[in-house]
């Protein structure tokens, strides 16, 4: 979401005669884009806030003509509001996710007067009218990114409120985008060669809204969509497994252009845990939704994300998650440790019982079983073809001390099922599609050899 959010914002402050500078000591405006989900992202932005005031104050000892405008945009600055702005000084404008389609009208007005904080309606008003604007300006005039793959916001909020949460505070209520605005830029991109998209929303199985006088669920977006000639694929991320029905499952099944893959997060292998952070659902259910994912789709390929040491769990607790992962066969896991967030309900409720030292055995034996079944998941496709899309050169390609031969550079690819594939090719062939015969499998991905091309992109 916040990837999205950036490109978003600099597209906008593009149109305003606004540059992106690669030297930050150049840069007249620097504007953090914030994450609050762990302390350990606030903590980063944070130590960046005090070298800014240490370069602001050093311009000003020199009577330096140029100076700098610092900002704070997205969670953190909803979170935080006017306590960020009075611990630091140096902040000139701070804006929140549902403001930031009023951006360039904010730097200009702190380039005037700094300090003002533009923050979100708290959600325990009703909305006014307009609330979800905010959604179709930003996102609604975007420009196409020259990318064959983009990111489609269909609804900003959560109402589910984990226990372990900070989305629903900061992000707002849930909120659907209209139908008819979705198809609208999905045209947009295609029609602009973008013809691999990533539906997001930070519940996304929960979109629901009305269209043509009819309810529309998100499996029905699901189908309108992929009636959209020249869209090749179509993912989304994250479901929540309360409310992932069926529906969703046949389409993906149906629709040639919907990717098979999921991420689905359980968080907890344990009941006990996951009713203490209130998931809404039983380790029962999640199994029952694995198996009718596997049934229905075959071909899935699923993700989750864990956290471990919540408040009061026990070792037996931990035990059950080891073998959520085992039975679930994910391709892969995101494993945090536990920290209580200011104004969730396991931080008003709960006492961050499970000591450091605990959280960090547990988090380690986790990964270790994640790798295991990452690496029996990623075996079974060895031997196989797949069509890659190339997102780039990979991050280890300058790395690498023997390629086979010195005119070849490791590229980065993604399945329809997102496995990340690594395969040598004698030109750069970014933002294209490949067929990939895989010849290998670690825990984390797999490696091959290209054997054809679909051309470039557009």
């Amino acid at each position: 979401m916040n990837v999205l959010d950036s490109s978003l914002v600099e597209n906008l402050l593009f149109e305003q005669g606004f540059e992106i500078t690669g030297d930050r000591n150049s840069a007249d405006i620097i504007i953090y884009n914030t994450c609050s989900v762990r302390a350990h992202a606030e903590q980063k932005v944070f130590s960046s806030l005090g070298k800014d005031a240490k370069r602001k104050a050093s311009l000003a000892r020199e009577n330096s003509p140029g100076t700098i405008m610092v900002g704070v945009i997205g969670c953190m600055a909803q979170r935080l509001g006017q306590k960020l702005k009075n611990r630091y000084k140096v902040i000139d404008f701070i804006c929140a996710p549902g403001r930031l389609h009023q951006l360039p009208e904010i730097i200009r007005s702190a380039s005037k007067l700094p300090g003002a904080v533009y923050l979100d309606p708290p959600r325990t008003r009703s909305a006014l009218p307009g609330d979800n604007g905010s959604i179709e300006l930003l996102d609604s005039n975007r420009k196409p990114c020259g990318s064959r793959h983009a990111y489609l916001r269909i609804m900003r909020g959560c109402d589910r409120f984990c226990g372990y949460c900070i989305v629903p505070f900061v992000r707002g209520p849930e909120r659907s985008r209209k139908p008819a605005s979705i198809i609208q830029e999905a045209r947009k991109l295609v029609d602009a060669g973008c013809d691999y998209i990533t539906l997001l929303g930070q519940t996304v199985n929960s979109y629901h809204s009305s269209y043509q006088g009819k309810n529309i669920l998100f499996a029905d977006l699901l189908y309108i969509l992929a009636g959209i000639t020249g869209l090749r694929r179509l993912d989304f991320i994250t479901s929540h497994p309360a409310g992932f029905n069926q529906d969703i499952l046949t389409a993906m099944k149906d629709l040639d252009s919907v990717c098979p893959y999921i991420h689905c997060p359980p968080q907890s292998g344990s009941d006990r845990i996951l009713k203490a952070m209130n998931r809404g659902y039983t380790r029962s259910e999640y199994d029952a939704l694995v198996d009718s994912a596997r049934r229905i789709v075959p071909e899935v390929t699923l993700a989750g994300d864990f956290i471990v040491g919540f408040p009061g769990e026990s070792e037996r607790d931990h035990e059950m998650s080891i073998d959520l992962i085992r039975q679930s066969g994910f391709k892969n896991s995101f494993i945090f440790k536990y920290s209580p967030r200011p104004g969730t309900q396991a931080a008003k409720k709960y006492a961050d019982n499970v000591p450091e030292e605990v959280k960090k055995m547990r988090n380690n034996e986790l990964l270790a079983v994640q790798k295991e079944v990452g690496l029996e998941c990623h075996r079974r496709c060895v031997g196989r073809r797949f069509e890659v899309y190339v997102e780039g050169p990979s991050p280890r390609c300058n790395k690498q001390e023997n390629p086979p031969t010195p005119d070849l550079t490791q590229m980065r690819g993604r399945t329809r099922g997102n496995h990340i594939v690594l395969f040598y090719s004698s030109e750069n062939i970014a933002d294209q599609y490949v067929d990939v015969e895989i010849t290998g499998a670690s825990d984390l991905g797999l490696v091959g050899k290209q054997v054809s091309h679909s051309g470039p992109s557009g």
